[in-house]
């Protein structure tokens, strides 16, 4: 059985992620974690005004705003678990000790739960819902070593397909695959094609032709271009249906963009997420997200599932 860890504050934008994960896995088993705020630092206000304060005093307050701590994350997170429940997950809260960043504690949770995926909810932006990203989702989105669901405000339709960016890297490998563990059903492979002269060195080719010969060179780039493309998008689809996907394929034109690509084509086929993969950087765990990863997290209308490289 799946395993997911939801983050969850208490705010709209974690109820939408809550709502979004029992949609998109409604068999899982669910941990809703809530990081509790760090009792020394409230400690530390109430000792600036209280500066001769002794030190069974000091020791007493630490206790005793950690306990208020604890309590305080525990009820947000068992808040979070009944609402997960009432939409049919099977959830419970997940202690989670207080640490700072908060990103560091709902990592080292989702580590330690063996979740097979950690869903964060973002806040939204502007008239088209796009995700503006707070800072526990950005720390997240650059240090996460296991799958992790971004989920905008709206969340998108929650009952189409799952849309797979396929370039035939591995990092879209890897996204298929995360695809098979995670959602069952319905898949799109989309493979966003660039237009014929897109690439510099296809551009100079034609350029170094003759004038009559250019409009059969044209035909034939757009012909090999799109072979190219159809190959690229069926082995993705193969590659879904690999790991028990009901998928097919759509080749997309990318005239605006690889990322507004797969977006519009998102749209078109009603999806409930997107799944994307990233780059892989350094020893620390850390994401480069590519530039189809980072435009779909930065502006989809749904959940989006990045794949890191270490997944």
């Amino acid at each position: 059985m799946t395993h997911v860890l939801i983050a969850y504050d208490g705010s709209p934008n974690a109820a939408t992620a809550v709502r979004a994960a029992a949609s998109l896995f409604r068999d899982a088993r669910a941990s809703v974690a809530t990081v509790s705020y760090d009792p020394m630092t409230r400690a530390a206000r109430t000792f600036a005004m209280l500066p001769a304060a002794s030190p069974a005093v000091v020791g007493q307050t630490i206790e005793q705003v950690g306990e208020e701590a604890r309590q305080e994350a525990g009820e947000i997170a068992e808040e979070g678990a009944a609402q997960a429940r009432t939409l049919g997950l099977d959830a419970e809260p997940a202690a989670v000790p207080p640490t700072t960043p908060a990103w560091a504690a709902l990592l080292d949770a989702a580590h330690r739960l063996d979740a097979a995926v950690l869903v964060c909810g973002t806040r939204g932006r502007g008239a088209f819902a796009r995700a503006l990203l707070g800072s526990t989702s950005t720390s997240l989105l650059h240090h996460t070593d296991v799958p992790l669901l971004l989920v905008p405000d709206g969340g998108g339709a929650l009952d189409g397909p799952v849309v797979v960016a396929y370039d035939g890297s591995d990092g879209a490998k890897r996204a298929i695959e995360a695809a098979g563990r995670l959602f069952a059903g319905r898949a799109v492979v989309v493979h966003a094609r660039e237009p014929v002269f897109h690439r510099s060195l296809t551009a100079r080719a034609v350029a170094a032709g003759r004038i009559d010969d250019l409009p059969q060179m044209v035909m034939q780039l757009h012909a090999a271009v799109a072979e190219r493309a159809a190959q690229t998008t069926e082995e993705g689809v193969a590659a879904a249906r690999a790991v028990g996907l009901d998928a097919v394929g759509d080749t997309v034109e990318a005239d605006d963009g690889a990322w507004r690509a797969v977006a519009g084509a998102a749209r078109a086929h009603g999806a409930a997420a997107i799944a994307t993969g990233t780059r892989g950087l350094g020893a620390a765990r850390s994401v480069l997200l590519g530039s189809v990863s980072s435009g779909l997290v930065h502006n989809a209308e749904l959940p989006v599932l990045v794949v890191p490289a270490e997944a």
